[in-house]
C-alpha cells in the first residue's frame, strides 16, 4: 500500500543494504511501500562518462534517430524564410492594387496553419500507431510523410500545392516529435537519459542555423531560384532513411506485447558486447515495470486516465511546464524576435536574430551536456526565476530610450499567423490552444505596448515560477519504476532527489550479491 513519506530517507550507504543481500528475491519495502519486485539496473551505479563509454552503441543509435530533427529545423527555418525570396514571390504572389507583386496574406496564414493541422492529425493517432506497429515503423511513416512533402515542395506551381506540402511536412514532423523522444527514453540508460532526450534540440537548432545561413546566401546570390533550397532539403531526408534502416526496434515495444524473444533480440542489438550485461535481468526490470503499470490501471489505457488519480498530478506538471514557456516570452524570442529587436532600437535587428539563434544552440548544447550532472529541477526553476527578472528588465527598457520601432511592420505581423517554429512547440504540449493564443496576442501587444510587453509576460511568469518550485520533481537518474513509486508515495517534489526508493534498495542488494557493473574504458578494452 502506498503511504505518504513525511520524512524521506537520505541516500543509502552500503551498510544499509548488507542485511538485504541474501533476500534479493523478496520484494523490497521502504517506508511500508511494496516495490512489486521492481528494481533499478546495476548499470545505474556507473558514472556518466562510464555510462557513455559502456553504452556507446546506444548513443550512436540515438544520434542516428535524431537525424530527423535536422530536417525539422531545416523545414521550420526554410518555411519562414523562403517566403521573402524574390523568386518565390514571383511564383506564388499576385499583383495588388498598386501593381506590386506580393504574397496573399491569406495564403501565408493558411500555409502556417496547415503545418499545424498536419501535426494535430498526427497527434490524434500516432501513439496508437506506435503501440500497434512499433516505434521503427513509425519512423518509416514519418519519412514517408516528409518524402511526399518534399515532392510537393519541389513541384508546386500554385499556392494550393504548396499548402499540401506544408500539410504533409507537418504530419511528418508530428510523428518525429512524438516517436523519437519516446524511443530514446526507452533505450537509454537512466544515467544519461536526460541528456540524450534533450540533445534532439541541438540537432534541430543546427538544422535551423544551416537553413538561415543558406537562405541568406540564396537571397544574395540566387534571388530568383527558391527551388535550390527545396532541393537541398532532400539531403537530410535521405540521411534519415539510411540511418533508420539500421536502428533496432525498442525492447519495450515487444515487452508490452509479451514477445520476450523479440525483445531480447533487440536488446542484444543495442547492448550486445557490454561486459556483465545480464539480458534476462534487464528484461525482468522492463517486464515488472510494465506489469506494475497494468496493475495500477486495472484496465486498458485510455486518454481519460491522464486526468485521474496520480496521473492528474503528472499531467498538471506537464501543463505548467508548457504554459510557463509561453508566459516566459517564447513568442517574443522565437517568433517575433526581429521586430522586437527593432523596437528595442537595435540597428540591425536581423543580426540580432542570428545571434539569438546561435545563443539558443549554445544553451541547448550546455543543457544537454549538464542535465544529467545537475539535474532538471534546479536548472529549470533557476532559469524560470531569472527569466522573471529579465522580463521586468525588458519592460523597463521603455524608459531608457527604446524606440517605437516600425509600426507598419508590427501591423503586418498582427495580421499573419504565428510562425511554424512557435506552432510546433504549441501542439507538442497539452495546452496547445493557450500557446496559439499567446502567439496571436503578441504582435498587437508589441504594437501597442512596445517593450513594455515584458511587464505583461513578467506578471504571469511569477506565479508560474512559484508553481514550478512546488510541483516540478527531480527525475535525474530515476527509472520509470522509481518515478511511479515516488508519485504513489506522494513524496513532495522538492524531496525527490534525496528520497530512497524501494527499487534503489533492491538494486544495492543485487550489487552486494552479483557485484557492481563498474567498467572503465581501460577495463572494457582489456
Amino acid at each position: 500500500m502506498a503511504v505518504s513519506a513525511t520524512s524521506p530517507s537520505e541516500k543509502p550507504h552500503v551498510e544499509r543494504v548488507e542485511g538485504a543481500a541474501t533476500e534479493v528475491d523478496d520484494m523490497a519495502k521502504v517506508d511500508a511501500y511494496d516495490s512489486y519486485g521492481l528494481v533499478k539496473s546495476r548499470f545505474d551505479e556507473l558514472s556518466i562518462p562510464e555510462t557513455l563509454w559502456v553504452f556507446k552503441r546506444v548513443v550512436l543509435v540515438t544520434l542516428a534517430v535524431y537525424t530527423g530533427y535536422v530536417c525539422e529545423g531545416f523545414e521550420l527555418g526554410a518555411g519562414g524564410s523562403v517566403v521573402a525570396n524574390a523568386g518565390f514571390i514571383k511564383q506564388f504572389g499576385s499583383k495588388d492594387g498598386a501593381g506590386v507583386r506580393a504574397l496573399d496574406p491569406t495564403w501565408l496564414s493558411t500555409w502556417s496553419a496547415l503545418l499545424n493541422v498536419g501535426q494535430i492529425v498526427t497527434f490524434t493517432h500516432i501513439s496508437w500507431f506506435a503501440d500497434k506497429f512499433g516505434r521503427k515503423t513509425s519512423f518509416y511513416l514519418a519519412w514517408l510523410w516528409l518524402v511526399v512533402g518534399c515532392v510537393f515542395l519541389n513541384t508546386a506551381k500554385s499556392p494550393s500545392v504548396w499548402a499540401l506540402a506544408k500539410l504533409c511536412n507537418g504530419a511528418g514532423i508530428g510523428v518525429l516529435q512524438i516517436t523519437c523522444q519516446v524511443y530514446v527514453m526507452e533505450i537509454c540508460p537512466n544515467k544519461i537519459r536526460g541528456g540524450m532526450v534533450t540533445f534532439q534540440a541541438v540537432w534541430s537548432n543546427i538544422g535551423g542555423i544551416v537553413c538561415a545561413v543558406m537562405m541568406q546566401q540564396l537571397n544574395e546570390k540566387h534571388p530568383d531560384n527558391y527551388l535550390l533550397a527545396m532541393r537541398i532539403l532532400w539531403a537530410p531526408v535521405g540521411l534519415m532513411i539510411i540511418f533508420w534502416v539500421f536502428v533496432p526496434e525498442s525492447p519495450w515495444f515487444h515487452a508490452r506485447r509479451g514477445e520476450k524473444e523479440k525483445a531480447l533480440k533487440c536488446m542484444k542489438q543495442l547492448y550486445g558486447g557490454v561486459k556483465g550485461y545480464d539480458f534476462e535481468e534487464e528484461y525482468g526490470i522492463i517486464a515488472r515495470t510494465i506489469e506494475h503499470e497494468r496493475e495500477v490501471l486495472q484496465e486498458q489505457p485510455k486518454y481519460i486516465h491522464v486526468f485521474k488519480g496520480l496521473n492528474l498530478k503528472r499531467t498538471l506538471t506537464v501543463v505548467i511546464l508548457s504554459v510557463a514557456q509561453q508566459l516566459a516570452g517564447l513568442a517574443i524570442i522565437s517568433t517575433y524576435s526581429t521586430y522586437f529587436f527593432s523596437l528595442a532600437g537595435l540597428a540591425d535587428p536581423f543580426l540580432g536574430s542570428v545571434i539569438l539563434s546561435c545563443c539558443n544552440l549554445l544553451a541547448v548544447l550546455i543543457w544537454s551536456l549538464s542535465t544529467d550532472y545537475l539535474g532538471r529541477r534546479m536548472i529549470i526553476n533557476s532559469c524560470q526565476t531569472f527569466i522573471c527578472v529579465i522580463l521586468f528588465t525588458v519592460g523597463a527598457l521603455y524608459w531608457t530610450g527604446a524606440t517605437t520601432g516600425n509600426a507598419a511592420a508590427g501591423t503586418a505581423l498582427s495580421r499573419l499567423a504565428p510562425s511554424p517554429s512557435l506552432q510546433t512547440r504549441s501542439w507538442v504540449s497539452p495546452p496547445g490552444t493557450f500557446n496559439s493564443i499567446a502567439g496571436y496576442a503578441t504582435p498587437p501587444m508589441l504594437l501597442s505596448l512596445n517593450v513594455k510587453t515584458g511587464f505583461v509576460y513578467g506578471a504571469f511568469s511569477v506565479p508560474m515560477c512559484i508553481l514550478l518550485w512546488f510541483y516540478l520533481p527531480e527525475t535525474k537518474g530515476r527509472s520509470a519504476a522509481e518515478i511511479d513509486e515516488l508519485y504513489e508515495r506522494k513524496v513532495p517534489a522538492w524531496r525527490w532527489s534525496k528520497t530512497v526508493t524501494a527499487a534503489e534498495e533492491q538494486m544495492h542488494a543485487v550489487v552486494q550479491v552479483k557485484g557492481a557493473a563498474k567498467q572503465s574504458p581501460a577495463q572494457a578494452q582489456a
